[in-house]
């Protein structure tokens, strides 16, 4: 064999062990001189079973745990099924072993319930068969009993796993979420339970309909603590079939609460709408908007099933002839107006209409709200009265086109942002968003909460006047123990921002929501953890819920520092590349200083080599800041350029580095330079 077909051979075996995207390099190049990339490929993932393997090379090796309490596992299901030898196998597989694994396929639930109080075991794991443990899965579960938490049950994330050993549809759990687990079983098809908390909930119950094993869970969770590991630790075969949604458990726990409300299913969850009566109070902030006020009020009366209800509209300063129509349309509708001139303060304006609200139960409501739904008032006040209830909201859609605008909201590292925000409702993508779902946080566009929680937890705080005051009151309820949900089962019309405008159109306006957010986490931060309802697996940068393939990638903090004269004056008679392409994905300073996108030179045939920095700079200050080199296939596939899979950038540091101003941005390389469009404002 010749030299080169052996080299030929070795450099095909090497690339063989790359994703396929890696390839580009070495077929455009022929060369390894992009090994500087490393680092950054195998941190690529763009599919679940890339990405949930990259999850399991970070988790350490699971032990055998010397203190680790004492358990039986319990396998339910179909015995005859090949995937009750799978489950039973991976069971037997434990780096931590049960104590004894018994099967109670076939069993009748008082039989089943007998075996499990006989066992004498602190714990209990009980699975379905047709799911597969990792080999970590009870390791995991004793290590958070050993860490001091004693939860009455634990569950965690799955996914499944095909017969080709392909991992695919990952589930990424939120913490105890007690509304989700009223309409679906969430917790899968592997629970460890402690011995007392399953007797203190009185047992498998035989002789009623439903899911035994989900009744149990219900009774467990309504008065032991529930736990949650936010690691996939074990796999749904491909033949498992889900439980489907289970009323008639629900409605035993309703009764068990001293609830009353209809229970529906739609596909595979239960929708619950309860019982409620009392008068609810709807306040709506509004000044200078009589055409639009005009509508929501017009909606409200027309469709509204929920009858007992007050309208009160609060002014922060009409024009005289506006002032006039609004008057007139509180008369028409029987609202109560209340006028204040004054600067606009949102959270001051919710807050006077709350002081003045006579209802048990306070809706804060926007004028460019339009009703479509006729149980959305009774749905969301009887959701709001539930005893463990903080703020609640509903599913709202801009006009005209099925787009999503709010479905809840999570927390990201630039701070809180709208689920499924700009997927239309067809998307198969948000296929949970018309559910009811708890959440961080609802938008106080639409919010419905009792007056007693709202004054207990402070109402709105009035040192932020526009941004980030409803994520604040959410915070403040979850830090109280309360839980908010957002009813996707409500669907609402939201004309969002047409009163006041968008926060990013001037720089004041921009600097405004600067400062609210620092305040917002610098007074309202949760405590306990900063995403209680959003699995930290699941994207943080974009509105959906997808793996976050690209979070290992936005790890990073770089340095930087003021320019020297001599640097300054190099930068300054540097060569203008006007060839260059550049695009940020990230150009913000909210927590940090973010710069994240990619750059190329059409003209130069070495952009993988380059080291580029980008300059921030204004009249005063010129600062240079280091860009860690980013792995970007998806750019390549957009330009099929050489090279430019590996022209992204990214930087991140901390905003105090650099003194408060607004900044330009012009990237620098051994090759030129080139301006960039955007401004950094700190």
């Amino acid at each position: 064999m010749s030299g080169d077909n052996l080299k030929s051979k070795i450099s095909a075996l090497f690339w063989s062990f790359f994703p396929e995207e890696t390839h580009i390099a070495y077929f455009h190049r022929k060369t390894l001189a992009t090994m500087r990339h490393w680092h950054l490929r195998k941190y690529y993932s763009n599919d679940p079973d890339g990405f949930v393997r990259i999850l399991d090379r970070e988790y350490e090796k699971p032990r055998r745990l010397p203190d680790m309490p004492s358990f039986t596992a319990f396998i339910i299901g179909d015995e005859e099924n090949d995937d009750f030898r799978k489950t039973y196998e991976s069971v037997n597989e434990q780096a931590c072993r049960a104590a004894s694994v018994i099967s109670l396929c076939g069993r009748s639930i008082a039989d089943a319930d007998e075996k499990i109080r006989e066992s004498g075991s602190e714990y209990i794991a009980i699975i379905r068969s047709g799911n597969v443990l990792e080999k970590r899965a009870f390791y995991e579960c004793g290590k958070l009993l050993l860490n001091g938490e004693k939860p009455g049950l634990i569950y965690s994330d799955e996914d499944t796993c095909k017969e080709d050993g392909t991992r695919i549809a990952p589930v990424f759990k939120p913490d105890y979420a007690p509304d989700l687990l009223m309409s679906m079983d969430y917790y899968g098809g592997f629970v460890f339970i402690s011995q007392n908390a399953y007797e203190n909930a009185g047992g498998l119950k035989s002789g009623e309909d439903g899911d035994a094993f989900y009744d149990l869970w219900l009774r467990i969770s309504e008065n032991e603590k529930v736990s949650h590991i936010d690691r996939i630790l074990f796999h749904r075969t491909e033949n498992y079939k889900v439980p489907g949604p289970d009323a008639e458990s629900v409605k035993r726990a309703l009764v068990r609460r001293g609830l009353k409300g209809t229970v529906s299913t739609v596909n595979d969850r239960c929708i619950i709408d309860h019982e409620t009566k009392g008068l609810v109070s709807i306040v709506i902030p509004s000044k200078d908007n009589p055409a639009m006020l005009s509508d929501c009020l017009s909606s409200i009366d027309e469709l509204t099933l929920y009858r007992d209800y007050e309208i009160i509209i609060v002014d922060n300063g009409s024009y005289d002839e506006n002032r006039a129509e609004i008057e007139k349309l509180c008369e028409k509708y029987k609202a109560r107006y209340i006028y204040e001139k004054k600067d606009f303060n949102f959270s001051y304006m919710c807050n006077l209409g709350a002081k003045d609200a006579k209802g048990d139960v306070i809706v804060f409501l926007n004028d460019d709200i339009k009703i479509t739904e006729p149980k959305w008032l009774g749905s969301m006040a009887g959701q709001a009265r539930l005893p463990y209830s903080g703020a609640v909201g509903c599913l709202l859609i801009y006009p005209d086109n099925n787009m999503i605008q709010h479905a809840g909201t999570k927390d990201s590292e630039d701070g809180p942002n709208h689920i499924y925000q700009g997927y239309y409702l067809d998307d198969p993508e948000v296929f949970d968003a018309v559910y009811p779902n708890d959440v961080n946080g609802v938008t106080a566009a639409c919010l419905a909460i009792r007056k007693e929680v709202f004054e207990k937890i402070g109402r709105f705080d009035e040192n932020m006047s526009v941004c980030y005051n409803d994520v604040a009151l959410c915070f403040d309820l979850i830090n109280a123990g309360y839980v908010n949900c957002v009813r996707g089962d409500i669907c609402l019309i939201h004309k969002e921002s047409v009163s006041r405008g968008s926060d990013e159109v001037s720089e004041v306006k921009y600097r405004r929501m600067l400062r609210e957010h620092e305040y917002l986490y610098e007074h309202h931060a949760l405590k306990n953890s900063p995403h209680p309802f959003y699995n930290i697996n699941q994207t943080y940068r974009h509105s959906d819920k997808k793996p976050d393939y690209s979070k290992w990638l936005y790890d990073v903090t770089t340095s930087v520092r003021e320019m020297t004269e001599d640097e300054i004056s190099r930068w300054q008679q540097a060569p203008v590349r006007e060839d260059y392409k550049i695009c940020f994905d990230e150009c913000d300073s909210f927590k940090c200083i973010h710069l994240f996108g990619w750059a190329y030179a059409e003209n130069y045939t070495k952009n993988y080599s380059q080291r580029r920095k980008m300059v921030i700079y204004n009249d005063k200050h010129h600062y240079i800041a280091e860009l860690g080199d980013w792995y970007r296939p998806d750019v390549y596939s957009l330009n099929m350029t050489k090279d430019t899979e590996y022209c992204g950038f990214r930087a991140k540091f901390d905003k105090k580095l650099i003194e408060e101003g607004t900044y330009s941005l012009c990237l620098w390389s051994g090759i030129g330079k080139k301006e960039t469009e955007n401004k950094l404002i700190r």
